[in-house]
């Protein structure tokens, strides 16, 4: 539909280069701007999906180490023994984990 519209103002003698140059900038900024948020949400479904870990295991990735008390689609929570930690699921997805035995 968008370019039956561009090609229809082309044909009636309306330069359409700066409108398209303006929404392929535009579209480039917000994908760079949701890139983060968009990476968190499909780990978290991956992880939601395939279940590497359990609420209650204990789990540690990177500097990070807990018991899991939350999973959701764009954060795991864990609970450390002074602190508890939010971490984002695409470091989840990107990086070693290792499950402690109970």
């Amino acid at each position: 539909m968008f370019f039956g519209l561009v090609t229809s103002l082309g044909a009636m003698g309306i330069n359409v280069g700066a409108l398209v140059t303006g929404l392929g900038l535009t579209g480039f900024a917000l994908g760079f701007a949701l890139k983060d948020a968009l990476s968190n949400l499909l780990a978290g479904a991956m992880i939601l999906i395939y279940r590497p870990f359990q609420h209650g295991d204990r789990i540690k990735v990177k500097t990070f180490e807990g018991k899991v008390v939350e999973i959701d689609l764009r954060y795991t929570t864990l609970k450390g023994d002074a602190a508890q930690y939010l971490v984002p699921n695409s470091l989840m997805l990107s990086n070693p984990i290792t499950i402690f035995p109970s």
